[in-house]
């Protein structure tokens, strides 16, 4: 969301590059982390009345020719929540694409992070999305730090998780965001819950 054009024309250069190796390797899908450092903060309303139009704009000036470049090697961008508090802006973002190519990634990990500074649970963030819901990385904390815990080693509650998976439906792609030797234990400790499998 730079103002500055030559930041936004390094930027598409970056994910452009990235797209270049992703259809490589026959990759699906590219993360781009949320443009907004404080996107829907309480100080920082992020509405059309605060220049969310504007906003939306920069972003577009930036990966405009990037969404193109991605639709043509079939790879879906998808905008993961960082420091977001608000779902709004983001799904509003990911819809004035009207891209099929456009997606939203939710970090369960970040919800739970954003929660105690009033932001909803990760299984509300996963609603809020629906359909727009291409990607989900998940990883548990204790809500103070971005961990990275194995699912059942901090406090989410992964009930709920799956449960709203199963309620919006589709197929987006989960990826157990934790450290590589830790990727089997995680997927059997989810099914062993009977919440997944």
């Amino acid at each position: 969301m730079a103002h500055d054009p030559a930041v936004r024309a390094v930027v598409a250069g970056r994910l452009h590059r990235g797209l270049e190796f992703g259809a490589e390797i026959g990759a699906t899908h590219m993360v781009v982390h949320s443009p907004f450092d404080f996107f829907g903060h309480p100080l920082v309303a992020h509405t059309k009345v605060t220049g969310l139009d504007e906003q939306l704009g920069l972003v577009h000036d930036t990966l405009g020719e990037v969404v193109a470049y991605a639709a043509s090697v079939g790879c879906t961008l998808v905008f993961e929540n960082i420091r977001d508090l608000n779902p709004a802006p983001l799904l509003a973002l990911v819809r004035s694409f009207d891209s099929e190519f456009v997606r939203v990634s939710i970090d369960v990990g970040h919800a739970a992070l954003m929660q105690p500074k009033g932001g909803p649970s990760p299984d509300h963030w996963i609603r809020e999305a629906g359909e727009l819901l291409g990607h989900l990385h998940l990883q548990d904390n204790d809500g103070l730090l971005d961990r990275h815990w194995a699912p059942g080693q901090g406090d989410i509650n992964w009930r709920a998780v799956f449960r709203a998976l199963r309620e919006v439906g589709g197929s987006p792609r989960l990826i157990l965001e934790v450290k590589p030797e830790e990727i089997g234990e995680s997927a059997s400790w989810l099914a062993a819950q009977g919440i997944a499998r």
